[in-house]
């Protein structure tokens, strides 16, 4: 269930904040360099904007067809308020094997908290993603980092999500 204030529009109190900071950065940007380093600046944005912003855009599609698909009754019962310890460690599961970079895992998030799932399970869905997703570990950590150092991080990160979803239902009961 959505909290109220969510998604009552597009203008909302965080787009205001990134309005106002653009605005000040370009007056920055302006101030230091002129029109050149304002161009620059500018030029630097619509380039990644370009680069990320067909992917961002495809991967909350992709995360609003999934919240379509999955029944309405799902969520709340298996990752809602109520679902206790199951929801925290299922939500955890997820997060493992969620293989993907923030732009499908985060709107995979808010679309299982518009569908009913309680904060705590999110918590240990986002912070299992973060820590130990599955994908990161196989495809960046032992490459890069070997298996040995790789394994013994994910392996004392491994209890931190579901540590994290349960100190968010002691002290919360959302």
């Amino acid at each position: 269930m959505a909290r109220p204030g969510k998604g009552k529009g597009v203008i909302d109190s965080a787009l205001i904040v990134f309005i106002l900071v653009t605005i000040a950065l370009g007056v920055f940007a302006w101030l230091r360099g002129g029109p050149e380093l304002l161009r620059e600046g500018l030029g630097n944005g619509g380039n990644l904007l370009a680069k990320s912003g067909l992917i961002i855009a495809v991967s909350f599609v992709a995360a609003g067809l999934a919240e379509a698909l999955i029944p309405k009754n799902a969520i709340p019962n298996a990752l809602g308020v109520d679902s206790g310890l199951r929801g925290i460690l299922l939500a955890t599961g997820a997060g493992v094997v969620t293989p993907s970079g923030p732009f499908v895992a985060i709107p995979i998030a808010a679309a299982m908290e518009r569908s009913g799932a309680g904060t705590a399970p999110l918590v240990a869905y986002i912070s299992a993603w973060g820590l130990i997703a599955v994908h990161r570990l196989v495809a960046w950590e032992i490459p890069i980092l070997g298996t040995r150092l790789a394994l013994v991080r994910w392996s004392v990160c491994l209890a931190l999500p579901v540590l994290a979803g349960l100190v968010v239902r002691i002290f919360t009961r959302t």
